[in-house]
C-alpha cells in the first residue's frame, strides 16, 4: 500500500503547477486524498478526475468521477414524442406495479413491486404466482428460473415453492446458465463457478465488481478497479479488455463498453474503438450495428452505428440502479419498464 502511495504522489506532482512544491500541509493531504480517488493517473480519464479533484470539493468530485454528471430526473421542457406508430405511440400495457421483468420464449416473467414474482404467457391472461418476496431473479426458459430473496439465498425453482432448491448463500449477483453451470458474486467480492451446490464450487476470481459469463469457462470480470478481463478458467489466464467500464456487452469480435464517463464505444476485432453516444445510462446492442440506449434523462432511443442516426422510442423510462428498464427483442420489438412501473410492449418499422 504504502508504495502505491508513493506512486499516487509522483505521479501527483507531474500534474499540478511546479508552485505547488511549497503547498502547506493541508494542499499535500488534499492532493494525497485526490490521487487515491481519481483512480488510474496514467490514463487521460484519471488526470481529468485528480484536477476536478483539486478544484472542487473532493466528496462532489467523487460523485462526479463515479456516477457522471448529475442530470434531472426530467428533461427540461416538455417531453418529446416518438413519430406516429412508432415506440411510445405504438405501446400496448403488459404488466403494472412492475420491479424487474424478462421476456424468455413466448413467457414474461415480472417481479413485482412487492417481491412476488409472476409468469405469463405473452398475449394471454394465464399470470400465475412461481415464487415470493425475492429480490431479484434470472429465467432459464418458460419453466426453470433462480431467484435471489431478500436475505441473499438464492435458489433454483419452477413454480412449486414447496420444491425449490437452494444454491448458494450470500449472494450479492448470479447468473446460471443452460448446462447447469452457476455463477455466484458473494457479498465479499468473490466470484464462484458450480453446478448448484454450494459443495462442488470453485473460485474464479476475487475483487470482482460485476461479471459476465460466456460459458462454462469463459467468463468477463470487472474489477474495482474498473479493469474489463476475459478470464478463462480462473484469474490465473485472463487477457485485460478495456478500462475505466461501467457497463459492456461483447458479442464474438464486437464489443459494445460503456465508459465510467458516460460514453459508449464499438470495437470490431482489432479495428479502432468508435464512439456511439454519449451521457448513457444503459444500453442493448441487437446486432453489430443498431443498439437501444437509455440516456440519463430516462429517454429510450434506437441508434444505427452512431447517435447521428438516433431515433426516439421513448421517454420516461425507469433508471433505477442494478435494474433492466427494456428488453429489446430485435430492432422492431422492445419491452419498456416506465417510472411508474408499468411495463409496456412498443414495436416500430425497420430501421433504414
Amino acid at each position: 500500500m504504502s508504495r502505491r502511495i508513493i506512486g499516487l504522489l509522483a505521479m501527483a506532482a507531474l500534474l499540478v503547477p511546479a508552485a505547488a512544491s511549497a503547498d502547506d500541509a493541508r494542499t499535500k493531504q488534499l492532493r494525497l486524498l485526490c490521487a487515491q480517488l481519481s483512480g488510474d493517473l496514467t490514463s487521460p480519464t484519471g488526470i481529468v478526475q485528480f484536477r476536478r479533484c483539486l478544484t472542487q470539493d473532493p466528496v462532489q468530485a467523487l460523485r462526479r468521477n463515479t456516477l457522471g454528471p448529475r442530470a434531472s430526473s426530467r428533461a427540461s421542457g416538455p417531453a418529446p414524442k416518438p413519430p406516429a406508430g412508432f415506440g411510445r405511440d405504438s405501446r400496448t400495457e403488459v404488466a403494472t406495479v412492475a420491479a424487474r421483468f424478462q421476456i424468455v420464449g413466448p413467457v414474461v416473467y415480472v417481479q413485482a413491486t412487492g417481491g412476488d414474482l409472476w409468469r405469463q404467457t405473452i398475449g394471454a391472461k394465464d399470470a400465475v404466482k412461481v415464487d415470493t418476496a425475492i429480490a431479484a431473479f434470472q429465467a432459464l426458459d418458460a419453466t426453470l428460473f433462480y431467484a435471489l430473496d431478500r436475505d441473499g439465498k438464492l435458489w433454483r425453482g419452477t413454480g412449486d415453492v414447496a420444491a425449490r432448491q437452494v444454491v448458494d448463500t450470500k449472494v450479492a449477483a448470479f447468473q446460471p446458465l443452460a448446462d447447469g453451470t452457476v455463477y455466484v458474486l458473494d457479498r465479499d467480492a468473490r466470484l464462484w463457478r458450480g453446478t448448484g451446490a454450494m459443495a462442488d464450487r470453485v473460485l474464479v476470481d476475487g475483487g470482482v465488481a460485476s461479471f459476465r459469463a460466456v460459458d462454462a469457462t469463459v467468463v468477463h470480470v470487472v474489477g474495482k478497479d474498473g479493469q474489463l478481463w476475459r478470464e478463462a478458467g480462473t484469474a490465473a489466464d485472463r487477457k485485460l479488455v478495456a478500462s475505466d467500464v461501467a457497463d459492456y456487452r461483447i458479442e464474438g469480435e464486437i464489443a459494445h463498453v460503456l465508459a465510467t464517463d458516460g460514453s459508449l464505444w464499438r470495437k470490431v476485432g482489432e479495428a479502432d474503438p468508435e464512439k456511439v453516444d454519449s451521457a448513457v445510462a444503459a444500453f442493448q446492442p441487437v446486432d453489430g450495428t443498431h443498439v437501444f440506449v437509455l440516456d440519463r434523462n430516462g429517454r429510450l432511443w434506437r441508434e444505427t452505428g452512431t447517435s447521428a442516426s438516433r431515433q426516439l422510442v421513448d421517454s420516461g423510462v425507469l433508471r433505477q440502479q442494478g435494474v433492466t428498464a427494456f428488453q429489446a427483442l430485435d430492432a422492431q420489438q422492445v419491452y419498456v419498464l416506465d417510472d411508474d412501473h408499468k411495463l409496456w410492449a412498443e414495436r416500430m418499422p425497420a430501421p433504414q
